[in-house]
């Protein structure tokens, strides 16, 4: 599945309602107690007066969820390239004066060179058609000795949902996007040190323990949603949902392995 497709990335985040599903299994079920965004600000380091820019901004949630951390000096500019998701994050956090938000596409970036203390691209670098193109954007704006914080995952993250599917039904049309390969925790840094002086990987340590599948099965239908169709038309879908409870462990919950990171850039 080609995931840094215009087509995809529409069908995906024309607004936040897959988004908000895949968020919210991952803050049900994970094992560690820190949530991910939080986890993502504690690696970030600003100066009181630091002026940031995040791409791919989603509903926000980086910084709904470390609200209390914010600093009043602080001026960010929250971009995405869906006017939904972008409609969502300034709803979510409001008419804020130290937010701007604007509909920008980061192979693009409407800024003059050294403009920004720090940029921000969680998640999001997988889906550019030409990445190449948007780390010399972002290398750019930032200024001298500023910072890229940059997400992703890796080659293992999910991968058991795909498993399940082959084995349920080998016919269901149910492939890996693939993300990692695009820009992944295993060829990122590479990629980076073309644009920045120093690169650091930082890991974060977690798996999903699902105890309700029908939450699982939810998350899959985001990911392709002829997949639901399909199981309808073969009226497999309860099918399905009892071959995902006879995954449970001995404990009663699914495991799924997750394989995330975040890349710190310092130009």
């Amino acid at each position: 599945m080609n995931t840094n497709s215009e087509q995809f990335v529409r069908q995906q985040y024309g607004n936040s309602s897959n988004l908000d599903i895949r968020i919210r299994i991952h803050e049900m079920y994970s094992t560690t107690d820190k949530d991910w965004h939080e986890w993502v600000f504690e690696q970030m380091d600003f100066a009181p007066d630091s002026r940031m820019i995040e791409f791919g901004c989603g509903s926000g949630d980086l910084w709904i969820k470390n609200a209390a951390k914010r600093m009043p000096k602080w001026n960010v500019t929250l971009t995405d390239n869906s006017a939904g998701m972008l409609a969502k994050a300034e709803q979510t956090i409001g008419n804020h004066p130290q937010f701007t938000y604007k509909l920008m596409d980061i192979q693009a970036v409407e800024y003059e060179d050294n403009t920004f203390d720090a940029a921000i691209a969680n998640h999001m670098l997988y889906h550019v058609p030409n990445l190449d193109q948007a780390l010399s954007e972002l290398s750019r704006i930032v200024k001298p000795g500023g910072t890229l914080y940059a997400s992703t995952i890796g080659l293992k993250h999910m991968n058991e949902i795909y498993e399940f599917a082959a084995e349920f039904d080998s016919s269901l049309s149910f492939t890996k996007p693939l993300n990692s390969k695009h820009f992944g925790l295993e060829n990122g840094m590479e990629k980076l040190q073309t644009y920045f002086g120093q690169v650091e990987l930082l890991r974060f340590e977690s798996d999903l323990h699902i105890t309700d599948v029908h939450h699982l099965a939810d998350y899959m239908f985001t990911i392709n949603s002829n997949l639901k169709e399909t199981l309808l038309q073969k009226e497999a879908l309860n099918s399905f949902i009892e071959f995902l409870e006879s995954k449970k462990t001995a404990e009663g919950y699914v495991r799924i392995s997750k394989d995330s990171g975040l890349f710190v850039c310092t130009k």
